[in-house]
This record gives C-alpha cells, structure tokens and sequence, in this order.
C-alpha cells in the first residue's frame, strides 16, 4: 500500500486542528455556563431558604413561609439532580484535553511533517485520530448556544497567537 503523500497528511492535521478548537473553546463556553447555573441557583436556593427561616421564625406566615422553603427545596433538589458544577468540571476537563490536541495536531503539521520519515509521520497521524476519537467518546455534545459562543470567539481571533498574525 503507497504511502499518503505529505500534503494528504498535512490537511487531514489540520483538520484534526480545526475540530480540536472548536471543540475546546466549546467546550469552555458550556464549562462557563454551567459553573454561572450553579452559582445562580446555589444563590436562589439560600436566599428562598434564608427568607422561609425568618418568615417561620417571625411566625409572620407559616403558609408563605412554607412556600419559600419549599421552593428552596426544590431549587436545591434541581441542582443536585442535574449537578452543574460536574458538568462544569467536565466541559473544562474535555476543553483541556481538547487544547493538548489542538497543539499536537499544530505541531506535527508545523513542525514535525516537515522533517520526520513518512511512515513515522503516518503513524503520528494515527496516534492524532485516535486522540480524536477517544475524546469525541468521552465528551458531552457541545449545545448549540455554545458552539455559537465559540464560532463568535474563534472568529474574533480569540484563538489567535500574535506569532500567526506575521
């Protein structure tokens, strides 16, 4: 079986690349979503449970009381049923890991393609697509509001090193 020529490999790296930011910075953007949901309802759940202790306490009504702690509990039962600070740890964790590919792809197109042997490079480029396919495994789907996040901050040059812009 022929080799695949430099530029074949060279274009399938960069394709590797591009999913690999996207990707992270995806990743990120669901990662801040999540941790700013779990402070949020954090706060709503102490504030609903702070004000049902001091309407019970002030015996004002034990009814409206009864309807604050209630709905604390429930705010608290929400976030510990959907976990979004797991969630967040997670997305950061993929975008993480995402990010050391995203800079493996870029140096072996930049760097090491360019003077390694083409079976060495070959296989390189394997060990890059299997990276790929074991994080696409064990990744969350990325929403749709944070690709949309993401494609906004990528395009901005948020992704952009000063050393690309010569």
């Amino acid at each position: 079986m022929p080799e695949p020529s430099v530029e074949l490999m060279r274009d399938e790296a960069k394709r590797i690349h591009e999913s690999a930011v996207y990707c992270a910075q995806g990743q990120y953007e669901a990662a801040k979503r999540w941790r700013c949901t779990h402070w949020i309802l954090g706060v709503i759940a102490a504030a609903l449970g702070t004000i049902g202790a001091i309407l019970t306490f002030a015996e004002l009504s034990p009814i409206v009381a009864g309807i604050f702690t209630i709905l604390a509990v429930v705010v608290t039962a929400t976030m510990t049923g959907v976990r979004p600070d797991k969630l967040a740890e997670r997305a950061q964790a993929i975008g993480n890991d995402y990010t050391t590919l995203r800079n493996d792809a870029r140096r072996f197109m930049n760097i090491d393609l360019n003077v390694d042997p083409v079976s060495d490079s070959r296989e390189r480029l394997n060990e890059l697509s299997r990276h790929v396919s074991d994080l696409d495994s064990a990744a969350d789907p990325i929403p749709r509001w944070a690709y949309i996040r993401a494609d906004r901050n990528i395009k901005e040059g948020g992704q952009d090193f000063e050393v690309d812009a010569s």
